[in-house]
Parts: C-alpha cells; sequence; structure tokens
C-alpha cells in the first residue's frame, strides 16, 4: 500500500513539476515583455515618435540578473544620452541596463576589381 502511493507521488511530481517549471518561466517572460514594452513607451515619449533604438529583454535566469538592452546606431549615442536614465527608472531593480552601440559595417570590396573579365560566349 505504501509502495503505491509511493509510485503515484513520484509519477504525479514527474508531470507536475514540469509544468510548474514551464508556468514559472513563462511569468518572467511575461514580466521581461512588460518591462521591454514600458521601456519603448519611454523612449517613444521622449523622442516623440519611433526611432532607430532597438529595446532587447532578457528575462532572469538563476545565475544572473535580467538584461534590458538598448541598441542604437553609433551616431545616436548624443541623442540617446539624455534619455536612458528615463529608461533607468522604470526598470527594475533585479535588471541590468546595457546601452550597446551599433557600428555599421564597412561596405564590402567588389571582388571584380584587379581580375581579367571571361567571356560570356
Amino acid at each position: 500500500m505504501v509502495g503505491a502511493w509511493i509510485g503515484i507521488l513520484l509519477l504525479a511530481g514527474l508531470v507536475v513539476g514540469p509544468l510548474l517549471w514551464r508556468v514559472r518561466q513563462d511569468r518572467r517572460a511575461d514580466r521581461a515583455q512588460a518591462i521591454g514594452a514600458q521601456a519603448r513607451a519611454v523612449l517613444f515619449r521622449a523622442f516623440r515618435g519611433d526611432s532607430f533604438v532597438a529595446v532587447q529583454v532578457e528575462p532572469p535566469s538563476l545565475w544572473r540578473p535580467g538584461r534590458v538592452v538598448l541598441s542604437a546606431p553609433a551616431d545616436w549615442q548624443r541623442l540617446l544620452a539624455p534619455h536612458w536614465t528615463a529608461v533607468a527608472a522604470e526598470v527594475p531593480a533585479d535588471y541590468e541596463l546595457v546601452l550597446k552601440p551599433v557600428r555599421t559595417p564597412a561596405p564590402p570590396v567588389p571582388l571584380t576589381e584587379g581580375l581579367p573579365l571571361r567571356r560570356a560566349a
């Protein structure tokens, strides 16, 4: 009788445990999306419209805090500087705020320079 109860509890733990873990992860992801929406709203109000600032939010895990990453083109840094403090006020204490400049890549060098061209026909 006790063995049957132990078996039922183990089986229930194998089914319910992952479900509870998934619910916890979904709640963290929902909270991260809400924080991202608040950050986007603050930037929308600050720039009085859409901007080239991308907001990426990563929910916290067991070993690291959550992260809010603001990515903007390198020449937008001086425009973003006065407004990131407003975003920082909306970010909770268990999240990090990261400002990441995006460098524009150099244009690719054409491969045909210096190479003789072949005839098509």
